[in-house]
């Protein structure tokens, strides 16, 4: 398991704020393919799945990226 930088956690923000991959795309100015595949990557590195996928397509963290969220959350209020 390695650590995420902050631009892996500023996709999962996105990702938890947008509640889809193509709402956090929009917020970060790049394509959907762009932030699924940035999220398959922080899943790999921690390990764990971080959102799960919903029946209408949208995402929510799972219990494991509750805890990956909360952690970005303290970090972007330290870098604001």
């Amino acid at each position: 398991m390695q650590a995420l930088d902050w631009n892996d956690l500023r996709y999962l923000l996105a990702l938890a704020q947008g509640g889809s991959l193509a709402a956090a795309a929009r917020q970060l100015g790049v394509n959907a393919t762009t932030v699924g595949r940035r999220l398959r990557a922080a899943e790999a590195a921690l390990g764990a799945r971080l959102f799960v996928r919903l029946p209408d397509g949208g995402l929510r963290p799972s219990d494991t990226g509750a805890v990956a969220l909360a952690q970005a959350e303290r970090v972007a209020v330290a870098m604001a």
